[in-house]
C-alpha cells in the first residue's frame, strides 16, 4: 500500500471515530440534565429528612437539663410550668437535685427537704413528668455531691488524720502523750473554713477523735528546737512570743498590723550565736482564698537574714500553698537574725458580688495578717509535706522536692510503741538513750458537707475509703 493510500485509510478511521464521539457526546448532553435533576432530587430528599429529624429529634436525641429546687423555694403551680415548659421547649429530661446558694425565700412557705410535703410534690413532679414522656434523673444527694447528708454520723464522715509530737530524752519514762485535736476541719486544729458555696453560715462540726497509733523515732543531732536554741523573738507590732508561736495550735493567732509606710511587717528570730536554718513551718499570710482565686502569692513572705541586726539580705520566698499551713525547705543559711517579712495584705476579692449572691456585705481592706505558727528548722524537713500528705491534691511535685540532706531519720531509729499507750495517755516505754520525738497518731473529721444544699438536707460527706461507712449509708443514696 502505497503511502498516500495509507494516510486515506487513517483518515477515514478518524472520521468514523468522531462521529461515534460526537453521538455519544449529544447522548451524554441529553442525559446530564436528567442526572442532574435525579441527582439534586435525591440530595433534596436526603436534606429534607435532615432537617425533618432536626425539626421532631426522637426523645434520645433531646437535651437534658439541670432543674434545681432552690433551697425550698417549691410550689406545684411551679412545677407545673417549670415542666411544661420543657416540654414546649423540646427538651427530653431533667435531673433533680436540692440545692441552695445563700438563696432567700420567695415563696409564702418553704418546702423542707423529706418532709412529707416536699415528698407530695416530689411525686407529683414524677407524675406529670411521666405523662409527658420526659426522663427524670435524681442526684445521689442534695447539692453537688454523691453521698452526703443529714443522715452521715460522724463515724462514717471523711477523715483526716491529726498528731502530736512530745520531745524526750534518753531514760525518760511515764510519758504522757497530748491527745491530738478532735476538730472538725482541714488540718490538725483549724477549724472548718468559710466556704462560698453554703447557706447562711459556717456552723462548727463535731468533735470527733480516735486513736491510730504512737511512732518515736531518733532526732539527728542537729534537729533542736527554738528553745533548746534560746531563740528570741522580736516583731514589727503585735505580741509575739515564742510559745506562740511554736505550740502547735494552728487556730489561736495573733495580728501582725500592716506598716502603711513600709508596705511590710515583720517578725524576728534572734540567736545567741549565727545559727544554721534549713526549713519554715508557718501558719498565716498564705491563703489562697476560696477556689485559690488569691493566686499563688509567691512574693507575699520573704525571708530575709542579718548578721547585725541593722542590714538585711534578702534569701527568698516563702510561697502560698492550698493548706494554710505550709512546710518550706529554705536554702541553707547561717545566720544570727532571721526576719520574716509579711506584706501588707491586699483588699480580698468581692465574691460575693462575683457569683451574684446578693446580701453580703463587700469585704473591708484587712488590718494586717495574722500569725498562729512560725517555726525555724535546723535540720530538714520533707518539703510542702503538707500538700504530699494529701491534704490536699498535690501539684508539681517534681518542681517541690526535698533537697538531699545528710540529717534524714534513720529507719533503724523508729519504732512503733502502739501497743505502750495507756488509756490515759502515758506511755509504757522508757526513751533509749539519745533524743527522741514521740507522734502520737490519730483521726478526726474533715467536715466536707455536701453543697450547696438547704439548711434541713446539708450533712457529712460519707468515708468512701472505709467500706463499712459505705455499707451502712448505701441504703440512703
Amino acid at each position: 500500500m502505497s503511502n498516500l493510500t495509507l494516510k486515506k485509510f487513517h483518515l477515514s478511521i478518524v472520521l468514523q471515530m468522531q462521529k461515534v464521539k460526537n453521538k455519544t457526546l449529544c447522548k451524554l448532553i441529553l442525559i446530564l440534565p436528567f442526572l442532574y435533576f435525579q441527582i439534586i432530587g435525591n440530595a433534596q430528599k436526603v436534606t429534607d429528612s435532615l432537617f425533618l429529624s432536626f425539626q421532631n429529634p426522637p426523645q434520645s436525641a433531646k437535651p437534658r437539663v439541670w432543674w434545681h429546687w432552690m433551697n425550698g423555694n417549691i410550689t406545684k403551680d411551679g412545677i407545673r410550668k417549670d415542666l411544661l415548659w420543657m416540654y414546649r421547649a423540646g427538651i427530653g429530661g431533667f435531673q433533680n437535685f436540692d440545692a441552695a446558694l445563700a438563696t432567700p425565700q420567695i415563696v409564702q412557705k418553704r418546702l423542707i427537704y423529706m418532709t412529707p410535703e416536699w415528698q407530695d410534690a416530689f411525686q407529683f413532679t414524677t407524675r406529670l413528668a411521666d405523662s409527658l414522656k420526659l426522663e427524670m434523673a435524681i442526684a445521689g444527694s442534695p447539692g453537688w455531691s454523691e453521698s452526703g447528708g443529714p443522715w452521715v454520723n460522724p463515724e462514717d464522715g471523711m477523715k483526716k488524720l491529726v498528731w502530736t509530737e512530745t520531745r524526750v530524752q534518753g531514760a525518760a519514762t511515764n510519758i504522757r502523750l497530748s491527745k491530738p485535736p478532735g476538730t472538725t476541719g482541714p488540718f490538725q486544729n483549724l477549724p472548718m473554713q468559710a466556704e462560698l458555696a453554703t447557706t447562711a453560715h459556717q456552723e462548727e462540726g463535731p468533735i470527733f477523735y480516735k486513736d491510730v497509733s504512737v511512732v518515736a523515732y531518733k532526732l539527728p543531732g542537729n534537729d533542736k528546737s527554738l528553745p533548746e536554741l534560746k531563740a528570741v523573738v522580736s516583731s514589727s507590732s503585735g505580741n509575739f512570743n515564742l510559745q506562740q508561736l511554736t505550740d502547735g495550735d494552728l487556730a489561736t493567732s495573733n495580728l501582725l498590723l500592716s506598716d502603711t509606710t513600709k508596705g511590710y511587717s515583720w517578725i524576728q528570730f534572734q540567736f545567741p550565736q549565727p545559727q544554721t536554718i534549713k526549713a519554715i513551718t508557718i501558719v498565716g499570710g498564705g491563703d489562697k482564698g476560696p477556689f485559690g482565686l488569691y493566686g499563688e502569692l509567691k512574693d507575699t513572705r520573704s525571708v530575709e537574714v542579718s548578721d547585725d541586726g541593722q542590714s538585711f539580705q534578702w534569701l527568698c520566698y516563702l510561697p502560698a500553698g492550698n493548706v494554710l499551713e505550709q512546710t518550706i525547705d529554705i536554702p541553707v543559711k547561717t545566720a544570727k537574725y532571721f526576719r520574716i517579712t509579711f506584706k501588707n495584705p491586699p483588699v480580698p476579692p468581692d465574691l460575693a458580688a462575683m457569683f451574684g449572691i446578693p446580701g453580703i456585705p463587700p469585704p473591708k481592706a484587712p488590718l494586717g495578717t495574722d500569725i498562729a505558727e512560725l517555726v525555724l528548722s535546723p535540720a530538714s524537713r520533707v518539703h510542702m509535706f503538707e500538700e504530699k500528705a494529701a491534704f490536699v491534691p498535690a501539684t508539681d511535685l517534681y518542681e517541690k522536692a526535698t533537697p538531699l540532706t545528710t540529717d534524714a531519720v534513720e529507719p533503724n531509729d523508729i519504732i512503733d510503741l502502739t501497743s505502750k499507750l495507756k488509756a490515759d495517755g502515758t506511755l509504757n516505754w522508757t526513751a533509749p538513750d539519745g533524743n527522741w520525738n514521740v507522734v502520737r497518731f490519730g483521726y478526726s473529721l474533715l467536715g466536707i458537707n455536701n453543697h450547696p444544699a438547704s439548711p434541713e438536707a446539708t450533712g457529712l460527706e460519707v468515708d468512701k475509703l472505709d467500706p463499712v461507712a459505705i455499707k451502712i449509708i448505701s441504703p440512703h443514696i
